[in-house]
């Protein structure tokens, strides 16, 4: 039997001065404009992160968690923001019942009872976005707070024409915005059905008036109007009508962590990772044992062999093995970090690989379906300053509750907590969360080269590993780095991408995977949507997933 098939690509003009990618074509227009009036990277990046949560709403919020990584090329040195959500202080190991099973959410953690840690008020973390946010722009950007805020607050007010990507999130999870009455008041049209794309008739125009003056009051009073002041009282009384734990002096406590990098190599070329309690940690480790293979191994092609994609599953099943045993909040845990990003770890588990040949029978936790979240922006100025940063609201639509009156969704976090006491990421009173982001900043010879991160919950982990090898090995383009088949694994079964084709497909299986293979439409989110910006000698070079919203803007 034949039957058409669907091959998708972008295309992207070279940039002289300086470009941003985002996962929606307005918020990299806004990034771009910045650049344009002489903004830095992180001016554009910041800019851009406030406004992907109005025109991506189900993906970020300024009540959510993130980490920027920030390159300063005069000053040659690359520092990573962590604003991580972390868990109240009144949380504690046993704050939610385990019920059996496992859930289907964003981790394979045990099933709790009314799924409190995936939505509702008690899945509530204290959020960093705004205070991470701020403090990046104070110190390494050029722009005044109220200027990088002023597209968000206009797109807010003045509304927005939904397109089908936006429509799409709408009715996906109508019944569950229709769960929470300011929920649906501020997302849905009447309060029940999704706002209309255009088609035959012209869209309808959606506002956002409460977040609009949200965002006017931080850009006027700066993040304590979150943390300390109004904000924070709304906040407050809305944790205590729904029964959830934050209070404002858990919102004040907040701090961001500024740190180094965490570096690394891939065949020579220079990386650098959010470290600490990220999908860092578990990337570069992933990388470490694909280079202990010839590139032919580890490479990402279109016409991937059955032996590249066997080494590629083996180590992200590695991997993630190591990161469900050993990895939490660095200032609680310890953990064996230098071990599972050293090359003499790789050198072993690659020797373990090579021995084997076929998969062991052993199954860690099933891969699950990479849930649809998350943003992410690259930005590179013309100084070659870049940024990559990663934000999110944690799963589609966080906690899918909406502080009354303010037109702000609050992130789920306590989901990146496992629920059972006694582990390595179990909850406790001011643990941060152990989260799926991997912004990552790539040189060669210390010179500024890529950026690149992606949204898409736990894919992400391996899906930044694969893009890197692709571009390294595969000596491309950077847009067939991204747009290239991929596969996800935590230990258990192998989700692979149908486009790798059948007769690979069945030689994995052969290799002892549990393959399941996986279609790519606009709709599905199995692999992570990486964007990327790649510095060349005639400019910058753009690569953005193909199926979804992801866009690049520059001048």
């Amino acid at each position: 039997m034949i039957r058409s098939a669907l091959a998708v690509t972008k295309q992207t003009p070279l940039a002289s001065r300086g470009m941003v990618v985002a996962e929606h074509p307005r918020g990299a227009e806004v990034g771009a404009r910045i650049l344009e009036r002489g903004g830095n990277a992180v001016d554009a990046a910041v800019a851009t992160a406030f406004a992907m949560t109005v025109v991506e709403p189900f993906m970020s919020t300024i009540a959510g968690s993130g980490v920027m990584l920030v390159h300063r090329a005069k000053r040659g040195e690359t520092i990573a923001v962590d604003f991580n959500a972390v868990a109240p202080l009144r949380a504690h190991p046993r704050m939610y019942k385990v019920v059996g099973g496992v859930s289907d959410a964003l981790f394979p953690w045990p099933n709790v009872e009314g799924h409190a840690n995936v939505f509702g008020h008690r899945s509530v973390a204290v959020p960093g976005s705004v205070a991470g946010l701020a403090l990046a722009l104070e110190r390494y950007g050029t722009m005044s707070l109220d200027d990088v805020l002023a597209p968000a607050i206009e797109i807010a007010r003045d509304g927005v024409v939904p397109d089908w990507y936006l429509a799409l999130k709408h009715a996906q999870y109508l019944e569950e915005l229709t769960a929470f009455r300011e929920t649906a008041r501020v997302y849905l049209r009447h309060g029940r059905s999704i706002y209309r794309p255009p088609s035959m008739q012209p869209g309808d125009l959606v506002r956002y008036p409460d977040l609009a003056e949200s965002l006017a009051l931080i850009a006027k009073e700066g993040p304590d109007a979150f943390y300390r002041g109004a904000i924070a009282q709304a906040i407050e009384a809305e944790m205590v009508s729904g029964g959830g734990l934050i209070t404002r002096e858990d919102l004040g406590k907040y701090e961001v962590r500024v740190t180094p990098a965490l570096t690394g190599q891939y065949r020579g070329l220079e990386l650098a990772f959010s470290p600490g309690a990220t999908g860092g940690t578990t990337a570069l480790e992933m990388l470490n044992i694909l280079a202990e293979f010839p590139p032919a191994k580890a490479a990402q092609a279109a016409t991937a062999s059955v032996d590249a994609l066997h080494v590629r599953a083996m180590a992200c099943k590695q991997a993630f093995l190591d990161r469900f045993e050993h990895l939490g909040d660095p200032a609680v845990v310890t953990a064996p970090w230098a071990r599972l990003v050293s090359r003499p770890y790789a050198a072993d588990v690659a020797a373990e690989i090579k021995r084997r040949r076929m998969a062991p029978a052993r199954r860690g936790p099933g891969a699950g379906q990479a849930v649809d979240c998350t943003t992410h922006i690259g930005a590179i100025d013309r100084q070659r300053n870049m940024v990559s940063l990663t934000h999110t609201a944690v799963s589609l639509w966080g906690s899918r509750v909406v502080v009354k009156g303010t037109g702000i969704l609050l992130n789920n976090g306590m989901i990146w907590f496992d629920p059972e006491g006694g582990r390595a990421n179990s909850v406790a009173g001011g643990k941060r969360v152990l989260t799926n982001m991997v912004p990552a900043l790539a040189f060669k010879r210390g010179a500024p080269y890529l950026t690149v991160g992606a949204p898409g919950g736990r894919a992400i982990v391996s899906a930044i590993p694969q893009v890197l090898a692709g571009l390294v090995d595969g000596r491309g383009s950077l847009q067939d780095a991204v747009e290239t088949p991929r596969l996800h694994t935590e230990g258990g079964d192998v989700l692979v991408s149908t486009r790798v084709g059948s007769a690979v497909l069945a030689g994995l299986a052969r290799r002892g995977h549990a393959v399941v293979p996986k279609d790519e439409t606009y709709s599905t989110l199995n692999f992570a949507r990486p964007v990327a910006i790649r510095v060349t000698p005639k400019g910058l070079e753009a690569g953005v997933e193909q199926y979804g919203m992801a866009w690049a803007a520059g001048h």
